[in-house]
């Protein structure tokens, strides 16, 4: 298809019965961050339900025809970079437009149609699909490119020589009072120092993917119950100084 999903079959026999299925297996990560983890979070909560069958099944990461703990898992460590690709599901799902869910808030109330079926062609027809970018409840995927949030967060270290040889165990902290996630990606200079743990405090050991060997450790954390203090201790690398 083009940019705009526009596609068409020409010189198709008539009287024959066909079927349009669509299809896009890639670029997991599209439209894809911490900010969803957050929404899901929320209606997991009951706090703000995702408001439209599309959502419920974008957050259905997992494929389980339910929104639970476990899509929240699987998505993040997609985002933390642990994991590629979806287990069980697809990078993005089609449902025929013009169909009616009988229930919105159960969108697997009953099998919706990720096909649709054309009998007995006789004239021109059309077939429209609502593409659904798994993971994604806030819409902000593009089909052909990837989109991030450019918001900023700063990290508070306390300044300190090294020596090499020893050990040292070095925290972050940060202002989350009015912070409903983060996620960022943290590079070691491996020719200084080298990883030797990391200690959690308000992010939890799920929250982070940790490439020892690449000196590469990437973070995604979401508020999950009451906001957080300023100056609380988020994390502390431990490393040896080389």
């Amino acid at each position: 298809t083009n940019v705009n999903g526009q596609f068409s079959f020409s010189g198709l026999k008539q009287g024959y019965d066909y079927t349009v299925t669509p299809q896009l297996d890639k670029n997991y990560l599209n439209g894809v961050s911490t900010f969803d983890l957050v929404l899901i979070t929320k209606h997991i909560l009951g706090v703000q339900p995702l408001a439209s069958p599309y959502k419920l099944i974008a957050a259905d990461v997992n494929n389980s025809k339910s929104v639970t703990t476990l899509d929240l898992i699987q998505l993040r460590k997609l985002i933390l970079n642990i994991d590629t690709k979806f287990a069980n599901n697809t990078s993005w799902r089609f449902v025929d437009a013009s169909y009616q869910f009988p229930n919105a808030a159960n969108p697997w109330f009953a099998q919706f149609p990720e096909v649709v079926n054309l009998n007995d062609v006789a004239a021109d027809v059309r077939a429209h699909f609502v593409a659904i970018k798994i993971g994604d409840v806030n819409g902000n995927a593009l089909a052909n490119s990837q989109v991030r949030s450019t918001e900023t967060f700063g990290l508070n270290v306390a300044e300190q020589a090294l020596k090499a040889g020893n050990e040292y165990s070095i925290a972050f902290a940060g202002d989350l009072s009015e912070v409903e996630g983060y996620q960022f990606t943290l590079g070691l200079d491996l020719n200084a120092v080298e990883l030797v743990n990391v200690e959690a405090g308000v992010a939890k050991e799920e929250n982070f993917g940790i490439f020892a060997k690449e000196g590469v450790i990437t973070a995604s954390w979401n508020l999950g119950g009451p906001a957080i203090a300023a100056g609380s201790n988020l994390f502390t690398l431990v490393v040896r100084a080389k």
